[in-house]
């Protein structure tokens, strides 16, 4: 089993195409359809399903192509030199939409006082798709509001927060003494985009509660939401270190929703087979330093 069998094998995966694969790597169709075959052969397996002219990858092709971007991936890091590729190579770092306000600018920042000619590279994204960033290694770490159910990704707790409900200052909400999560299905609600953490956390609870909302909005832009509430046009739940300033200037108010009073911790995400070098490990001290000051 060669390198040159693996690079075919992800072609084929991601294409789902022999033909496009040979295009795409200047190979015979014979050829790419050998190696595939020598690859089943050799790990007895079926990677991939032929049907009507097409082919299917899969349960096992899905697992082994997890392992084979990773080994590619250490491969071309060990070409470049792990000494230059330190100093004067790429980071790729992927972040929530809520930490990619406040949070990510500064850690990147401090990454590239000590690392000048570093690059960096970064994709503000929800969890969902930055987790699937994460198995097919397009992107080296992330930084997310959600604890993941997945055994291929590390996660480490960097920073904690909880979940804000915000209303305008005279809703009549802010005049009840005790809320809970039945008072706010009677006002519009509005939503950050599915696939979001908080999307997923919030929408569950409504859910286990056997209440089927329509949100009044779903956006991937908080400000779009926090603006909607400061016009009085519904209400909200997000991270507080996003509605901080707006219930600082009073122009929205904090409601207290006690099946809503959620801690959270962000977390640094990662491939359990990522290399870590020393970038990679001063990165985290940097993310665990601002957390503790913030």
């Amino acid at each position: 089993m060669t390198l040159r069998h693996l690079e075919i094998f992800i072609k084929v995966y991601e294409f789902q195409s022999i033909t496009k694969a040979a295009k795409e790597m200047h190979i015979a169709q014979p050829s790419i359809s050998l190696a595939i075959k020598e690859m089943e052969n050799y790990y007895s397996v079926c990677f991939f399903d032929r049907m009507n002219r097409k082919i299917f990858p899969t349960a096992a092709a899905k697992q082994f192509y997890e392992y084979a971007v990773h080994i590619i991936s250490l491969f071309s890091e060990m070409e470049k030199g792990i000494k230059n590729w330190e100093e004067e190579g790429i980071m790729r770092i992927g972040s929530s939409m809520t930490i990619s306000q406040y949070v990510l600018p500064h850690i990147v920042q401090l990454l590239k006082e000590k690392y000048p000619n570093l690059k960096m590279k970064m994709y503000v994204y929800n969890s969902e798709t930055l987790e699937k960033m994460i198995i097919e290694n397009k992107i080296d770490f992330a930084l997310v509001e959600t604890n993941l159910q997945n055994d291929n990704i590390i996660q480490i707790p960097f920073m904690s927060d909880y979940l804000s409900t915000i209303v305008y200052p005279t809703h009549p909400l802010v005049q009840k003494q005790k809320i809970q999560l039945s008072d706010l299905i009677h006002y519009p609600i509005l939503m950050r985009e599915e696939g979001s953490s908080v999307y997923n956390l919030v929408n569950s609870l409504f859910v286990a509660h056997q209440y089927h909302i329509e949100y009044a909005m779903e956006s991937t832009s908080t400000q779009a939401i926090v603006k909607s509430v400061e016009s009085n046009l519904g209400i909200a739940t997000l991270p507080f270190i996003l509605v901080r300033d707006a219930i600082e200037d009073k122009k929205v108010c904090e409601i207290f929703v006690s099946e809503l009073n959620i801690q959270r911790s962000y977390h640094i995400i990662y491939h359990k087979n990522k290399y870590l070098s020393s970038l990679s490990k001063d990165f985290f001290d940097i993310c665990h330093d601002y957390g503790k000051h913030h």
